[in-house]
């Protein structure tokens, strides 16, 4: 094997190696919290020799846990507003895209459920991360939601309305699905797909233009 060859095999077994701590650490936190789970723990989760750890993560603990953040914020992010999930909303009818959207919230959300309850139980970021890195998380996000309504406005299908608003009312309706989850108190309203097309339809019912009549029309 070339040299170039023996060094991309190492680079990518050092990249597998550190993503198995990672990935460990995650549970061990999730498990124990910060505090609670010591870089012996993390080690021996992944058969890493004592010391070895500081050559994938010189930072040590800390280190880890603020890149499990990170990741795992722009992941969230990422899969809520994936590009091609946003133009098959727009293509939709608004309540086919509004449940489209809570469906793919709630998939998310469960997919990255250990790390949101590793997140409430360690009580905020502060200590891992500055205000300046969760600023530079947060300005990535899309508000998909209030653009979402103003394009089907600008389409006809919307009236003009306080956009921000809208998306709050909805906001709060997932959040309550994510403490559900979190707090592992059973299913939330949004599991029920019965009651999940309600909550859309009248959605919907508020957020739509009036369709006039159609003797109206034809008195025009």
């Amino acid at each position: 094997m070339s040299s170039q060859g023996t060094k991309n095999q190492r680079q990518e077994q050092a990249a597998a190696t550190r993503q198995k701590l990672l990935t460990s650490a995650q549970h061990l936190f999730a498990q124990n919290g910060y505090k609670g789970t010591t870089v012996r723990m993390i080690n021996r989760s992944v058969d890493l020799a004592d010391g070895l750890l500081y050559h994938y993560f010189p930072g040590g603990k800390k280190e880890i846990f603020k890149e499990v953040i990170t990741g795992n914020m722009q992941e969230m992010f990422q899969e809520l507003q994936e590009p091609e999930k946003q133009d098959v909303y727009e293509k939709l009818p608004l309540d086919a895209a509004l449940d489209a959207a809570y469906i793919n919230f709630m998939t998310v959300i469960d997919e990255h459920l250990e790390f949101i309850r590793m997140m409430v139980r360690e009580n905020g970021v502060r200590e891992f991360l500055s205000e300046k890195e969760v600023r530079s998380i947060w300005k990535n996000r899309i508000p998909w939601l209030p653009t979402l309504l103003k394009r089907k406005m600008e389409a006809g299908e919307v009236k003009e309305m306080d956009f921000e608003m809208a998306a709050l009312s909805v906001n709060s309706i997932l959040m309550h699905y994510v403490m559900k989850r979190v707090t592992d108190t059973g299913h939330s309203t949004l599991d029920d797909k019965a009651w999940r097309k309600r909550l859309v339809d009248y959605q919907v019912s508020v957020w739509s233009v009036e369709k006039q009549p159609e003797n109206e029309k034809e008195q025009e």
